[in-house]
């Protein structure tokens, strides 16, 4: 081998430590910068925007408008007594507050300050609302004409959009209510067919307790011995008064041992 060989074979060994120059398809010496440029600006993007929340959800927001804050907020119903729009005002309030800086117990307290709301419940919903369901007082009877008896034994003021039913009409001096109902709920125990359903019941100190049915039949029962009276019409309505019961419109049983029957006019 000559002197020119050898110099030339010299040349072509690569250095040590060093890497060969990529082949014509580029495997070896790719760049990455494009690429690494896009997923930097797409971490900024998202830290940013992340960043925007989390400052929303911890600072109070006192620029908040109605319409953004109810749009936050998720009420299970249907409702009978209480209308969504006033849980929006009384949890709009507390929604400028953020989602973590929100006070729930406040919340809570806020709608049981409500009296037709017996019991109610309030939780965060991601990322920045609160989900609401509330139960409501049941309505047992109307008392006079524009307040409701419900279960707790309390009057409630009626609400204007409630749709109340066929409920029964209670009335009497209200420090009687506790014993008015409690009539109320044994003459129904023992009421139970259609017609003879209690429609209204009251009590006054001079006339005593009169009990009008679904049927149009008004009793008068007196003081005393409520259910022995209202047996005793009983008695007669699946016997001699049967065939005529239409045709009745009062039946005092304040006698001992009978009853008076007042019939409809034109019908005896």
């Amino acid at each position: 081998m000559g002197k020119a060989q050898r110099a030339h074979q010299k040349k072509k060994k690569p250095v040590r430590g060093a890497r060969p120059i990529a082949d014509g398809d580029g495997r070896e010496g790719r760049n990455w910068r494009p690429l690494l440029i896009v997923v930097l600006a797409i971490g900024i993007l998202a830290a940013t925007s992340y960043g925007g929340l989390w400052l929303w959800q911890r600072a109070p927001v006192d620029e908040l408008s109605r319409v953004d804050a109810l749009e936050e907020v998720r009420v299970k119903g249907p409702f009978r007594a209480v209308t969504r729009r006033q849980i929006e005002e009384i949890l709009l309030p507390h929604l400028s507050e953020g989602f973590f800086g929100a006070d729930i117990g406040a919340m809570r307290a806020a709608l049981l300050e409500n009296p037709w709301i017996t019991a109610a419940s309030v939780s965060r919903r991601w990322p920045r609302g609160v989900e609401v369901a509330v139960r409501e007082a049941r309505p047992l009877a109307a008392w006079g004409d524009d307040r409701l008896l419900v279960a707790s034994g309390e009057l409630l003021s009626r609400p204007a959009e409630m749709e109340t039913g066929r409920l029964p009409e209670l009335a009497g001096d209200e420090e009687l209510v506790e014993r008015i109902v409690a009539q109320y709920q044994a003459l129904a125990g023992l009421l139970t067919t259609r017609d003879m359903e209690v429609k209204r019941l009251s009590f006054d100190d001079l006339a005593g307790w009169r009990l009008e049915l679904v049927s149009g039949v008004e009793l008068h029962l007196g003081h005393d011995e409520l259910l022995e009276r209202v047996n005793r019409f009983l008695s007669l309505s699946r016997g001699v008064l049967a065939e005529h019961l239409a045709k009745v419109a009062r039946v005092d049983t304040r006698y001992s041992n009978a009853v008076a029957v007042q019939w409809k006019e034109g019908k005896k």
